[in-house]
């Protein structure tokens, strides 16, 4: 059954200690009031923590719009929601300029306007925890980790943990963008979701950043084209993690996404690698043969003789030597030696890349493995 906590919209009385904020509430009738405010307006609100919104009745919205609390730049439009004989009505929404709890505000928040002159009024968990997360203890309604940022500070902060993540400061960054997210909670924008997870697998914090890649994909809206961009990032990374935590099923299903919401073809040329690189991985050499030819082949139809950074070549340069690997494992030791004497010509001009010696070094047993078996077949 919800909990439900009358809220009473009034001048309050409240403690703050190290950043939590406790309100008493008085029981009235069976139910907790706790003071607040509205655009300055004092009012009782029930507190229901299975509501999503703050809802008002139609005679309080009349009379807050006639004594200048409420103005018709805040109309904002209407919606609809069903109600208990499935029925749908259509509610007016209209926007709260301030919502002050506890010495804390809330600054736009969405309220729907119920069509009943005695509708109860309903103030949602959601809102409140906006603030910061919410619980009762007896007779006090508990908002811990209160944030005390206005819109304006938390903007200042936005720019300023964009400037560290820029600068590489991936820690830094971190602390900035976590003030952001414990702000708005989930209502912050999927993509500081993203950056929190790059910046936690900067810092190798695996497991703090799956959480966070998680998280931005949940937030994410597949049909925005921004919240794609968001999706495939995240996806993407959260396929190499797998990867290095050597869950190759994960990997796949991963880069799969990554492939569905990728905004470029070298994402999908890397994807379709990790993909192959999993796949071999898991002993499946004719999959992870497939896969590579299809980073391949995407790769020389899109980029082949074009001006690109090293990493990126290196992407091709992979798919080669992982398809030579996989030819090896399928006795294919002619178009193995081929495929790795393709990819050995490409590396050539990359002999001062970190991996380099790792990869030729690998080409090279691969090919004496591969004559190996030609001399003794």
């Amino acid at each position: 059954m919800k909990h439900i906590i009358a809220i009473s919209l009034l001048l309050i009385t409240c403690m703050s200690i190290n950043a939590e904020v406790r309100i008493h509430m008085e029981k009235e009738a069976g139910v907790y009031k706790v003071p607040c405010s509205v655009n300055g307006l004092k009012l009782k609100f029930i507190f229901d923590t299975g509501a999503a919104s703050v809802c008002i009745s139609q005679t309080y919205a009349e009379m807050m719009l006639e004594n200048g609390y409420l103005d018709e730049s805040d109309i904002l439009g209407v919606s609809q929601s069903t109600i208990a004989d499935g029925s749908s009505i259509d509610n007016v929404v209209i926007n709260l300029r301030k919502v002050e709890i506890g010495g804390l505000s809330l600054e736009n928040v969405s309220a729907v306007v119920v069509p009943t002159q005695n509708a109860p009024l309903l103030l949602g968990q959601s809102v409140i925890q906006k603030l910061g997360m919410v619980s009762i203890d007896g007779e006090y309604l508990v908002i811990h980790n209160a944030n005390k940022y206005t819109d304006e500070e938390l903007d200042e902060i936005y720019d300023e943990a964009e400037d560290l993540f820029q600068n590489r400061m991936y820690s830094a960054a971190l602390k900035k963008y976590r003030v952001i997210y414990d702000s708005y909670g989930d209502d912050t924008n999927s993509y500081v979701l993203y950056k929190m997870g790059f910046c936690c697998n900067s810092v190798q914090d695996d497991k703090s950043a799956q959480t966070y890649f998680l998280k931005a994909i949940d937030l994410a809206d597949p049909t925005d084209k921004e919240d794609q961009s968001t999706l495939a990032l995240s996806y993407y990374n959260l396929s190499n993690l797998s990867f290095q935590n050597e869950d190759y099923n994960n990997c796949i299903q991963y880069s799969l996404l990554t492939i569905e919401y990728a905004f470029n073809d070298l994402m999908i040329v890397e994807s379709y690698n990790n993909i192959g690189d999993s796949y071999f991985s898991l002993h499946n050499d004719s999959q992870a043969l497939q896969n590579f030819n299809k980073a391949i082949a995407l790769f020389e139809k899109k980029y082949l003789n074009k001006d690109l950074a090293a990493f990126q070549v290196m992407d091709y340069i992979n798919s080669k030597i992982g398809k030579g690997a996989s030819l090896y494992e399928l006795n294919r030791y002619e178009e193995a030696i081929e495929t790795l004497e393709e990819a050995k010509e490409l590396l050539k001009p990359y002999k001062d890349y970190h991996t380099y010696n790792v990869n030729i070094n690998y080409i090279r047993t691969l090919l004496s493995a591969c004559y190996d078996e030609l001399t003794n077949h």
